[in-house]
């Protein structure tokens, strides 16, 4: 096996054990229902979506760590120059902004930042759309079997912003504020 991010040879056995890991989680969360190839063809016209496994060790050589993503290829490389593709993130001048007044100590005290970052972030928004993938070996060789997407999966289009669109309408619920020049940043 190899290391998709950072170059190298990769242990077959812990790539297996954390290709699992991963498909375990997956089913556990329910982000697909398991359906006939045949219910794609009839909704959308055309095949499912076929998927990869990205394979990294985010360990050191004496202890590996070996995540194991599963993406579907939903890009086709003529996707350049397209801003519907990425979440936005804040400027600089907005974090730079944010630590100057956290640093600074006010009538009430310090201020508190928290940075978030969400594991698996792209698996939590639901897929309201007829979307279907291939399912990868690990969930069985039934070839006549595709996966109908009940959450959203990493490497499709609307991914990132369904995300973004997600954590966001959480902490308005939570009573946070979006900004006002920069709309991911939100303020309690």
């Amino acid at each position: 096996a190899w290391d998709d991010v950072h170059g190298g040879l990769l242990r077959m056995e812990d790539v297996r054990k954390g290709r699992q890991e991963e498909v375990n989680y997956m089913l556990g969360r329910n982000i697909w229902s398991e359906v006939s190839i045949r219910e794609c063809w009839e909704k959308t016209g055309k095949g499912p979506v076929s998927v990869k496994w990205v394979d990294t060790d985010k360990g050191t050589p004496e202890e590996p760590l070996i995540r194991c993503r599963l993406v579907a290829r939903d890009f086709k490389g003529g996707d350049k120059g397209r801003d519907d593709l990425f979440a936005d993130t804040p400027p600089l001048e907005a974090k730079r902004m944010l630590l100057s007044r956290a640093a600074t100590k006010g009538k009430r005290g310090w201020r508190k930042l928290m940075f978030i970052d969400v594991k698996k972030a792209h698996l939590n928004p639901r897929c309201e759309e007829d979307v279907y993938i291939e399912l990868p070996s690990e969930c069985g060789e039934d070839r006549t079997k595709g996966g109908k997407l009940n959450y959203w999966l990493y490497g499709f289009r609307p991914a990132a912003s369904a995300c973004e669109d997600h954590y966001s309408q959480r902490l308005i619920e939570e009573c946070f504020s979006r900004g006002l020049t920069c709309s991911v940043v939100l303020h309690h």
